[in-house]
Formats: C-alpha cells, sequence, structure tokens
C-alpha cells in the first residue's frame, strides 16, 4: 500500500507547507500503524518526522548529554568561572544510522579577564536536522560578585543565527511541486542572559535564551520564530572517600511550546581523573501521548590538568528505540592557566 499525500493550499508559505506536510504524514502513517504491525518502514518514519517537527516548533535548541561541562551553551554567566582559557569542542550524532537525523558540532571559548570581576566567551556551533541547517556565532559577557564562599555571576550573550533549509531534499510525492524546490536562508539576531552561583564543589544557574523570540523567514513563512527558553541547572560534589567523589546534578529546560525536559545525572569520580555515571531524561512528546525517555551513559578522563576527553551514549526507552542505533557524543576539552600559579583544587563543573 502506498499513501498519497496531497497538499491543497497553494498559496500557503514553502516552510509552513513542510510543517504541513509533516504533521500530515505522520498523521496519516501513525492511522496505518495503529491499524497493522507490519508498517515497519512507516513507523520509522514517524518517529522520524515526530521528533523532527519538535524540533522545528519547539524545542528548537539542540540538547548535550555533557551539559555540566559546556554550560555557556545554555548561561552565559558561566563564562571565566573556570579561571582558564576554557574551551570545549562537541559532536553529537543523534538517532545514529536514520537518515536525516540531527546532528551538531560546537566550540565553545571562554576566560576571565585579568585584574577584573568579569568574563567573557565565544562560541560557534552548527546544527543539522533533515533538509534545516542552523549556524551561529555568539558572544558572552559576564561579570562575577563575591557573596561570602560563593561567586554570584550575571551574563549576557549576543548571536546571530544562519537558518538554512533546502526544499529539494524533502521526498515530497509530487517532485515537481514549486514550493519544495530551491533553497531558503535568514539571518536572526538574538540574545541571552542567565546567573550563576558557584564554589568549588557545588553550582546552581538559571537562565533564559532567546529573550527577544526572534522571527525568521524560510520562504515566505513570516510566523516561524524562536520561543523563549528557560534553563535551570545544579550539581554539587560530595567527597566519600580519598580516592572516591560523588557528583549529582540536574538540568530542567522550559519553553511556553512545550513540555518540561529534565536530566537527571550522577557520577562517580575516582582520584578526580576518571568519571562515570548516567543519567535519565525525560521527554514528552508534544501535541502526541507518549514520550520519548532516554537513558544516558557518560564517562570522561582527564588526561592532565589541562586535557580532557569525554563520551556519552543516549538509549532511548521508547519504541523509537527500535529504529535507530542510539546517540553518541563525544567532548574534548582544555583549561589553559593563564597565570604562573599551580592549580591546587581540581574543576568539577
Amino acid at each position: 500500500m502506498k499513501a498519497i499525500f496531497r497538499i491543497q493550499n497553494k498559496r500557503t508559505a514553502p516552510f509552513e507547507r513542510y510543517l504541513w506536510y509533516i504533521k500530515e504524514r505522520f498523521n496519516t502513517a501513525n492511522n496505518l500503524v495503529n491499524k497493522s504491525s507490519g508498517y515497519r518502514n512507516i513507523r520509522a518514519f514517524v518517529i522520524v518526522f515526530l521528533s523532527c517537527t519538535e524540533i522545528l516548533t519547539a524545542q528548537q535548541d539542540a540538547g548535550f548529554s555533557q551539559y555540566f561541562f559546556n554550560q555557556l551553551y545554555i548561561n552565559p554567566a558561566y563564562a571565566g568561572s573556570r579561571q582558564t582559557l576554557a574551551g570545549t569542542l562537541v559532536h553529537r550524532s543523534q538517532w545514529v544510522a536514520m537518515p536525516g537525523a540531527p546532528a551538531t558540532q560546537s566550540l565553545t571559548l571562554h576566560t576571565p579577564l585579568a585584574h577584573t570581576h568579569a568574563g567573557i566567551g565565544l562560541q560557534v556551533y552548527h546544527d543539522k536536522t533533515g533538509p534545516l541547517n542552523n549556524t551561529g556565532i555568539q558572544a558572552t559577557y559576564s561579570y562575577r560578585i563575591l557573596l561570602g564562599k560563593y561567586k554570584l555571576a550575571f551574563g549576557l550573550n549576543g548571536s546571530a543565527h544562519n537558518l538554512r533549509i533546502s526544499f529539494d531534499e524533502i521526498n515530497v510525492d509530487d517532485k515537481t511541486d514549486p514550493s519544495f524546490l530551491g533553497k531558503g536562508s535568514s539571518w536572526i539576531p538574538d540574545a541571552g542572559c542567565g546567573v550563576y552561583l558557584y564554589r568549588n564543589r557545588l553550582y546552581a544557574g538559571l537562565s533564559a535564551l532567546h529573550i527577544i523570540q526572534p522571527k525568521f523567514n524560510l520562504g515566505g513563512s513570516e510566523n516561524a520564530k524562536f520561543y523563549r527558553q528557560y534553563y535551570f541547572t545544579g550539581g554539587m560534589v560530595f567527597g566519600l572517600n580519598e580516592n572516591v567523589d560523588f557528583r549529582p546534578s540536574v538540568l530542567l529546560k522550559w519553553t511556553t511550546a512545550a513540555p518540561i525536559t529534565t536530566d537527571l545525572n550522577a557520577s562517580f569520580i575516582f582520584r578526580q581523573r576518571f568519571f562515570i555515571g548516567c543519567g535519565f531524561r525525560t521527554a514528552k512528546r508534544i501535541n502526541i501521548s507518549g514520550s520519548d525517555n532516554q537513558l544516558v551513559l557518560i564517562t570522561e578522563y582527564n588526561i592532565s590538568n589541562t586535557l580532557r576527553i569525554g563520551y556519552s551514549y543516549d538509549w532511548y526507552l521508547s519504541r523509537s528505540g527500535n529504529y535507530n542505533s542510539g546517540t553518541h557524543e563525544i567532548m574534548l576539552g582544555w583549561d589553559i592557566n593563564l597565570n604562573r600559579t599551580k592549580m591546587t583544587s581540581p574543576i568539577f563543573f
């Protein structure tokens, strides 16, 4: 059986028609799945475009499982908090073995400014999901004050996104439909803010991204926009004995257009060098019953006081796990001590 899908409103903007097309494909395929257990290829199609639609309509920012070492991505107040010239390079491949699956690369750099209470940062990233590409650059400034044994930082960032969509990469029934030919591109300014409270073994942060909720125009669509997103992060380190520490952490992400996403993580740290742990992520679907909860395995090794590597694997607990090989994330991080004094305390976050 082959389902034929038609688009009736020829005056609709191409990008809006693309979203409509995805939802129509999902609804029709889902009905077929409910009637027959034999449509495994249709089920796979449903899973891919379910998550693709979620990215396009609500959770538009890529997420990282190793967020506690890449917090500049979600909170500008984190800039300079490590008291080094710190950098993180991350590659994340989601839903491995599925065509059109999301892939994200991120490079972050940040450092405190000497003889001041300020920090600066820079981030460059690229995110691709199917025919949609999002490339951006972001500059960050933070200022910190002392609160007893704690430091409290305030941060701002400004960024520019370049959104591009290649309509001819979309597999539609009518290959001659002009609405699915060519490309669309849009440059969008954006901004974010945050606060970050921390000391050596504890941290908590609150931030808001896309605070101006900028709209973008792809193929004539003027209604699409980045939704404002809010993040809360927190974590601490407990010493179990001289050689083992325990580090629980949490990440909450919410927006007006989607359910709250929660990351709960716990790691054991051996000799302040080798990290191993796991996490649980809740991810409720938008406007559709069900969830895509995930189990996350995380490991990291500090090669030296300067260089570290990390790896995480996301395993999907829902039926979507039957149609992909999970999500892999690789991280390379470094801390260059700009002072001539020796670093005496470990950096846990």
